[in-house]
């Protein structure tokens, strides 16, 4: 072991003795220590004693550390009490200042009670303004202390002061009231102040509290009620109150009188200056606002449309009226107040509102004219002058022409040639009179069968246009055909320097009947006319209304149309044969508005009256249809004559054919009075085709006729023949015939029926081949009638043969 090796372990054995007090080995004690390990073992000691020290310091620290935790254990209750005093106290230092709190706030409001009270012993003297003051200063207070927030005390505070607010309403009001004193059922109206107190001061109290606004409306809803409605209401018998203003009041008359336009106007004016004088500004420009505008409008509304005049006799006074509103209205303004522009605007609109009143008037005279009717009726002529040839008259002397009317519009050509030739369409337009054109080839032919009459009513409709019409589902139906027989001409000769190749002057006359109704429309159109032309005259021309003159002109159209709209109904409820009297007068008040376009050069008539035509046709085809279905309902009975000779079909077959035969006696006798003597054969003749057509198809469809269903068919067929006493000539000559198969197109058809169902074999093979059986029906229709009629044989089939092979007719 080196030197410094041992020294070391010397040093360490003696360290250890002097730290730890271990005795080191022999062999340490026994070594040497060399004098230069002294200063290592002193370094090594030196070293131990600072560990020493430190372990030392550390423990001290320890036992520090655990003297302050057991004097802070001892500490720990002592704390706690001077945590629990220091609570006592705050609690005791909130209490004490939550009384001080309540205590001001009791007396705070103590405070505002005593001052609500003084309030109301202000307002219980007479003292509103004091009172208002002590009701906004408690107010005002209420709101500031926060203390009275989402408490009871601020809901009774609140409820008082609502309560005092409340009382000086009341009072104010009935300060006001009294102030403005409305006597609604004397009624009067003055103006006065209550003791000391003066509107003015009433005013701004009421303004303090918000109420004065609500206070004008109920002053003018009450005063308009109590002295304006009075003035501007008329009584049912057009009388009304006057009204009394003097320097104290305004008093309505309790007697009512006449009273004008003007009249209410200056009364009103009056009323208005008297509010004006004795209001204060603040209420009487609130006037402004409401109660000058629902003057105006009831102004206009009661009086100035009344006044309005129907006749240019009134329109002076209209213009003094007119004059008079613009006044007042100036006075308003120069008032200083607004509202009465809708009566400047009234008069403004002056000529347009004439305008309208007399449209108005117009087309309520019209009504008036319907329902003041008495049902009065006349006897009135048709005329219509024709010039026609020589050859021509001779000819109408002898011949019998029903449609002269159907070109009466031809008069408006220019170039209208001496003889008219009708067209087929002329033909086929049926007139509301039942004439035709006077055509010389008609004079000469004899009429002809017209074609089934349901084929005959849809040419007529297409002629007239009126294919689009529906009377209940069915195409309207125009009138009877046209090739009918009228009443004969009355020729009158024009002399003239050509001699006998001169035309000749034919007046044709026709006579129906008409109600009071047409006179009374035709002066209302008269008027309109005459009116627009007098307007213009120098005596009206400074007239507001003058420029509406022209606009009368258009009135005529809208009297038209009110006729047509109204009269249908009228017609219907109160006269008996109410649509063919519909139809005389439509026609007849078209004739005279025509005369009226031509005399006038009213052109723009002219649609009118053709719609006027058209209405009246119409009227016609509707009551045509109505009697159509009723016989062919009462036809219907006999259920197709099958079976007809057999009971107790043959008395259903009897009955059947006699309530139709009674039927149309009983139209012809209604019709009688009412149509011309021509329209009304055309009108039965229409019927009576209706009736045997659904006779001869009905026979038709019989696929065997016994010889006892001919027998029967016979007769009920000869009963319909007996209508042709209805078609005698107007003139009653004696042994005239009558002119059945001239107004029913299929008569010699149905006369032809019967002689088949009662002749032979042999004579309806004569009809066909020698007689003009073949105008009338087709092969097939006389062949499916003899295999009816006849059983099968021979001579059936040879007579047949013979049939088919000879030419028609």
């Amino acid at each position: 072991m080196s030197d410094s090796a041992a020294d070391e372990g010397l040093c360490q054995a003696v360290l250890g003795f002097v730290t730890e007090g271990t005795y080191p080995d022999e062999n340490v004690v026994a070594g040497n220590l060399a004098p230069a390990a002294l200063a290592r073992e002193l370094e090594l000691i030196s070293k131990a004693r600072e560990q020493v020290e430190l372990h030392a310091d550390i423990e001290r620290s320890r036992l520090t550390a655990r003297e302050i935790v057991a004097q802070h254990e001892h500490t720990e209750p002592l704390q706690a009490k001077v945590e629990d005093a220091r609570a006592k106290v705050a609690l005791v230092e909130t209490e004490i200042a939550f009384n001080e709190a309540v205590t001001g706030t009791l007396e705070e409001v103590q405070r505002l009670c005593q001052q609500l009270e003084t309030g109301r012993a202000a307002l219980k003297d007479g003292n509103i303004t004091t009172a208002i003051e002590y009701l906004e200063s408690t107010h005002v207070a209420v709101g500031k202390d926060a203390f009275f927030t989402n408490t009871n005390v601020m809901s009774i505070l609140s409820g008082e002061v609502s309560l005092l607010r409340s009382e000086i309403t009341e009072a104010l009001r009935k300060r006001w009231a009294e102030q403005l004193k409305i006597d609604r059922a004397q009624g009067e109206f003055l103006v006065s102040s209550v003791g000391e107190d003066t509107i003015e001061a009433t005013l701004v109290s009421l303004a303090r509290l918000e109420i004065l606004t609500s206070a004008n409306e109920r002053f003018q809803k009450d005063f308009f009620l109590a002295i304006v409605n009075p003035i501007l209401l008329p009584r049912p018998d057009g009388t009304s109150h006057g009204v009394v203003v003097s320097d104290t009041s305004i008093r309505i008359e309790p007697q009512a009188s006449k009273a004008t336009a003007l009249e209410t106007l200056d009364r009103l004016s009056h009323v208005l200056g008297y509010l004006r004088e004795h209001l204060p500004t603040l209420v009487s420009a609130a006037l402004s606002e409401s109660f000058i505008p629902k003057l105006a409008s009831k102004t206009i509304s009661e009086w100035l449309s009344h006044a309005i005049p129907t006749d240019l006799d009134g329109l002076y006074d209209f213009e003094i009226l007119l004059d008079r509103v613009l006044e007042f209205t100036q006075k308003i303004e120069s008032w200083g107040w607004t509202g009465q522009e809708e009566l400047v605007s009234w008069v403004n609109q002056a000529p347009r509102l004439w305008l309208t009143r007399r449209r108005v008037d117009s087309l309520d005279s019209v009504r008036k004219a319907l329902a003041a009717s008495q049902g009065t009726t006349k006897t009135v002529e048709r005329i219509e002058k024709e010039k026609v040839s020589q050859a021509d008259e001779a000819l109408l002397d002898n011949a019998v022409n029903d449609d002269w009317d159907a070109g009466w519009d031809d008069d408006k050509d220019d170039a209208k040639s001496d003889k008219v030739t009708a067209s087929p369409e002329d033909e086929e337009d049926v007139s509301a009179w039942g004439l035709d054109d006077d055509d010389t080839e008609e004079v000469h032919e004899e009429p002809k069968a017209d074609p089934p009459a349901d084929t005959e009513d849809d040419d007529a409709d297409d002629a007239w246009g009126w294919g689009d019409d529906e009377v209940e589902g069915q195409t309207v139906e125009s009138q009877p055909a046209s090739s009918q027989a009228p009443p004969a001409a009355k020729p009158t000769e024009n002399k003239s320097s050509q001699g006998s190749t001169s035309p000749k002057e034919v007046i044709l006359r026709e006579v129906f009947t008409i109600t009071d109704i047409p006179e009374s429309v035709l002066n209302i159109v008269r008027q309109q006319i005459a009116d627009s032309n007098d307007i213009q005259q120098p005596a009206h021309a400074k007239s507001r209304v003058a420029s509406s003159g022209a606009g009368l002109l258009a009135l005529p159209t809208l009297i038209l149309a009110m006729f047509k709209a109204t009269s249908s109904t009228f017609y219907s409820l109160k006269l008996s044969s109410g649509q063919m009297y519909l139809y005389n007068d439509s026609l007849y008040l078209s004739d005279e508005i025509r005369k009226l376009v031509d005399e006038h050069g009213l052109s723009r008539l002219q649609s009118d009256v053709e719609a006027l035509e058209k209405f009246g046709k119409t009227a016609y085809s509707k009551e045509m249809q109505t009697q159509r279905t009723i016989v062919t309902d009462l036809l219907d009975g006999a259920q197709g004559f099958g079976q007809c000779s057999e009971q107790p079909f043959q008395s259903d077959c009897e009955n059947s054919v006699s309530v139709t035969v009674d039927r149309i006696r009983d139209v012809y006798k209604e019709w009688h009075p009412v149509l011309s003597h021509s329209a009304l054969l055309q009108s039965v003749g229409s019927l009576l085709s209706t009736v045997i057509n659904k006779v001869i198809i009905d026979i038709e469809d019989l696929g065997d006729i016994s010889e006892d269903q001919s027998k029967q068919l016979v007769s009920f067929c000869n009963q319909i023949s007996k209508l042709e006493d209805l078609f005698m000539p107007e003139n009653g000559e004696s042994g005239a015939l009558p002119a059945t198969a001239v107004y029913v197109p299929s008569w010699l058809r149905f006369q032809y029926m019967v002689n088949i169902l009662e002749s032979s074999l042999a004579d309806i093979k004569y009809l066909w081949l020698e007689g003009e059986l073949g105008l009338e029906f087709s092969v097939e229709e006389v062949v499916d009638l003899i295999e009816a009629l006849f059983a099968e044989s021979d001579h059936r089939r040879r007579a047949i043969s013979e049939i088919r092979r000879a030419p028609r007719g």
